[in-house]
């Protein structure tokens, strides 16, 4: 890989090896020659500066395609729309509408019942409600979730809160870690309670607009359908009706009869976007000149939500300590090569958005995993290259 004057200089700048870079490009092309992945992109950024952005591999899951990601493909980031969700929580938070310790039932009629009672803002945020788990991170071939008793259910039609609620909890309130998306969902029905604004909205009025992400969102603008990643059928023959106009912006929020907010995984955006988010993070809430969120509720979400320990039995971990912030991930252990005190959260695909601020280091990337497999080398093999570049 030859690089140019000025992205050597921006590499100089950013203290950050050369030879690293060509590697993290040569192992994301491993992972692609493997087929553990059919692509790549990412973004790199030191002391609120981009200095490196790469991409490589197939735009779609189709074997046969010969178009190629690009640095500016549109991606859905799937649950790194959580620290978006968290963010709009956290200001309502700073305008003294909500707190974190307050009761879900006091703004949801739905919670004012036990088990839910004793269920805050916190526990939502934190995974540690334990309402609806996620589909797949528990071992119960007779498990039903949320989103069955939400579209299957009569109820649904009439409540979807009180039908995903149907389940009851998986344990007593605030004793265990479990990923919980339809807390993400609920946590978007307190946003427009509170606003009165739909939460899609207001994550998109409040957050992505004042940061300049043009190009991210939950509706899908028909002239952008044609740069977003393709990773099933179902998906490629609703981004070609958008793009012939076959589906209205007013038509992509009435298609579904049963109208959740997206505010547990729905939006897209790209690599150099997400990196606007996490500089504003980085930055203590203030991005150009503008604050996103205070200094304090920035530092106090990233912080661990408890100090004693949290087991995790999600995807097996059989009980291992899950640290957690107030909206981030915190995980912190062997597998790992960034800093103490960095946060994060990955997105079902796979992509991710880590924050590191010991380093002042932010990267961002986007790996389409063959057939939608997960694997580990995507995640850990990512961040343990691009952290092994920092002088």
């Amino acid at each position: 890989m030859m690089l140019s004057t000025t992205e050597l200089s921006e590499l100089h700048e950013a203290n950050y090896r050369e030879d690293r870079l060509e590697a993290l490009n040569h192992f994301y092309e491993d992972l692609c020659n493997k087929k553990v992945a059919d692509g790549y992109i990412y973004s790199l950024s030191r002391y609120g500066k981009i200095f490196a952005n790469g991409a490589g591999g197939r735009f779609s899951y189709e074997e046969d395609s010969d178009q190629e990601l690009k640095t500016d493909t549109i991606f859905r980031i799937a649950s790194i729309t959580k620290l978006f969700t968290a963010t709009a929580i956290w200001q309502l938070a700073d305008d003294g509408k909500i707190f974190m310790g307050q009761p879900v039932s006091s703004i949801l009629p739905e919670f004012d019942a036990d088990p839910f009672k004793p269920i805050t803002i916190a526990h939502l945020l934190t995974h540690t409600s334990g309402i609806a788990p996620d589909h797949g991170t528990i071992s119960d071939t007779y498990y039903k979730s949320a989103w069955w008793y939400i579209y299957e259910s009569e109820l649904g039609k009439e409540n979807w809160i009180k039908a995903g609620l149907s389940y009851g909890i998986r344990f007593p309130v605030g004793t265990q870690w479990m990923y919980s998306s339809f807390g993400y969902v609920v946590l978007g029905a307190i946003i427009e309670k509170i606003t009165g604004v739909f939460a899609e909205d207001y994550i998109m009025d409040n957050i992505v607009k004042p940061l300049g992400m043009t190009d991210t969102f939950f509706d899908i603008p028909p002239e952008k359908a044609g740069r977003i990643a393709i990773r099933s059928e179902e998906a490629k023959e609703y981004l070609q009706k958008l793009q012939n106009g076959e589906i209205t912006d007013e038509e992509q929020r009435s298609e579904e009869e049963i109208k959740t907010p997206g505010t547990g995984g729905g939006l897209y955006s790209t690599v150099n976007d997400l990196q606007k988010f996490g500089i504003m993070l980085l930055n203590h809430g203030e991005y150009e000149g503008g604050h996103i969120l205070s200094r304090m509720a920035v530092q106090r979400m990233t912080k661990r939500f408890n100090s004693e320990k949290l087991p995790n039995y999600a995807w097996g971990d059989g009980g291992a300590d899950r640290p957690y912030g107030l909206g981030p991930d915190l995980r912190y252990n062997e597998s790992t090569s960034y800093s103490e005190g960095t946060f994060f959260h990955e997105g079902w695909g796979s992509c991710s958005l880590v924050v590191d601020p010991v380093e002042k280091l932010i990267a961002v990337w986007y790996i389409p995993f063959h057939k939608n497999i997960w694997d580990g080398r995507g995640i850990f093999g990512t961040n343990n290259v691009i952290w092994s570049g920092l002088e």
